[in-house]
């Protein structure tokens, strides 16, 4: 047992020097020699003043004293020692057991009291406590050294909260607003409040909220911000609200600066530089680097006749030419089979249409996409259900009560709304015309007959029929019945697509 614990601190004591003081002679000689066989670096003294000298040159992190010694007492020795190295660990092996010693020494801070002569086995135990609380302790001061260069030097901004209150920032911070400290930034801005200024779309305090309230009712989730930095420029950023685990009063703050994608367009409706940042696939990638680097939640969106499939989706890889993605099976069949994706995020300032689908892998539930921009709008921004028909419905357009003799057919209805595929156009028929619609649509019960009259909404052109969005208001009854057959619409067409699933 006694050279088990012996090795074990010579493994644990390679770095450690020691100081031992007494003023016997013989005592300190068996000492001396028994330590040798622990300690590489062994230093001793005769007494208390000379001891402490001995601390001054050569700073052990243990000293082992008597305490009642000439010229200096190895607890006036003790004291000097601490209030110059807190960390140094000091036992005392003394004949002295007075409660008086007892107390000072403990005041004093002593690590070990032993008594004198001092049993092989009891010097042992205090060693090795002693070298194992100094090894932990230098393992934390260089764990916590790590974590305070990578709180300083992280290129996003950095603030550490407790209850509310900003108690550290990290050096990039400090950069930014031109400060030296905290206190600093606090006495010049007054307020945290005041940070973060308003724009379209982005995090803000109010008079109902602080941005700060809100960021915390939401962790993790990315916000827009932005702020002015100490040159007087404004800046895009990326925030994120993390909590300390285990400390609900505390938290985390990043601020990731996103100013060079140019993105502050997209949050800009007049801003004329809008469509070419819509259109910069490098610009969608970057933010998706963003994206993928905090974690936040991505999700894919398909259309199915009309019918959204959407599931959450993580992104796996990416690179300069393309994303790849990791979603479910479902999502997979379902971007097999149409043509366009879109994927949104919280963060995103618009959803990104995925155009060219460059491989799609069922064993790993992977889509590499390769054609990428930001949309203005995205179907899965739609207030209401727009699905295809089963395609025998029928359907007579009335313009200026004349019958359009054209070929015409319905690709999509809602609620509001019908999508109408016509031959060609009507003369003088554009955005704002008001005509009327007569449709007959099966149910699983009578059919259901709508005469109503509609706005032309929009109007697309293609190579051999135009698309013809009109707009319509329906009475209670024909809103209850549309509702109902969309209803059953809609469910057919989940039967459907999981019989598509099936199949495959």
């Amino acid at each position: 047992m006694l050279n088990e614990k012996l090795h074990k601190i010579q493994t644990l004591s390679e770095n450690i020097r020691v100081l031992y003081v007494e003023d016997n002679p013989g005592l300190r000689a068996n000492i001396e020699q028994l330590l040798g066989k622990i300690f590489p670096n062994i230093v001793s003294a005769a007494n208390g003043l000379e001891g402490y000298k001995m601390f001054k040159k050569h700073k052990p992190r243990l000293v082992i004293t008597d305490i009642n010694m000439p010229h200096m007492s190895g607890i006036e020795m003790a004291k000097k020692i601490k209030s110059e190295e807190p960390d140094t660990k000091i036992i005392y092996i003394t004949a002295y057991n007075e409660k008086e010693y007892l107390l000072e020494a403990i005041n004093v801070g002593v690590f070990r009291y032993l008594p004198k002569p001092a049993k092989v086995d009891q010097l042992l135990e205090a060693l090795y406590d002693a070298v194992k609380t100094i090894q932990n302790e230098k393992n934390k001061h260089l764990y916590d050294a790590q974590i305070n260069d990578i709180f300083n030097y992280q290129n996003n901004l950095l603030i550490m909260f407790q209850n509310a209150h900003p108690v550290i920032v990290n050096q990039r911070f400090l950069d930014f607003f031109g400060v030296e400290t905290l206190e600093d930034f606090l006495s010049k801005y007054t307020t945290m409040d005041s940070m973060l200024k308003e724009h379209e779309g982005f995090l803000s305090s109010n008079q109902h909220r602080t941005w700060y309230e809100e960021a915390s009712a939401d962790p993790g989730k990315l916000f827009h911000t932005k702020m002015v930095n100490c040159h007087d420029e404004n800046r895009h950023l990326i925030m994120k609200y993390r909590e300390i685990p285990h400390h609900n009063d505390s938290a985390i703050v990043s601020f990731d600066d996103v100013t060079e994608l140019n993105l502050l367009a997209l949050f800009d409706k007049n801003s004329v530089d809008k469509d070419k940042v819509l259109q910069d696939k490098k610009t969608v990638l970057k933010f998706m680097k963003i994206v993928s680097e905090n974690n936040a939640e991505v999700k894919l969106h398909n259309f199915y006749r009309g019918l959204t499939i959407t599931n959450p989706t993580v992104i796996v890889h990416m690179d300069d030419e393309q994303v790849v993605v990791k979603t479910s099976y479902s999502q997979l069949k379902i971007v097999k089979l149409v043509k366009n994706t879109t994927i949104s995020s919280e963060v995103f300032p618009s959803a990104v249409l995925c155009k060219s689908v460059k491989e799609i892998d069922f064993d790993k539930q992977m889509i590499t996409f390769t054609d990428m921009q930001f949309i203005p709008r995205s179907g899965n921004d739609r207030k209401y259900i727009r699905l295809e028909p089963e395609g025998n419905e029928k359907v007579t357009l009335f313009i200026d009560d004349k019958k359009f003799s054209g070929e015409i057919r319905i690709l999509d209805i809602s609620i509001v709304s019908i999508k109408l595929e016509l031959s060609a156009l009507p003369p003088h028929f554009e955005t704002g015309t008001n005509a009327n619609i007569s449709m007959v649509l099966p149910t699983t019960h009578a059919p259901l007959s709508i005469n109503t009259p509609v706005t032309v909404y929009r109007i697309d052109e293609f190579e051999r029929c135009f698309h013809v969005v009109v707009l319509f208001e329906l009475n209670e009854l024909k809103h209850k019945g549309m509702s109902e057959y969309l209803s059953n619409r809609q469910m057919t067409l989940i039967r459907e697509f999981k019989a598509l699933e099936i199949k495959s």
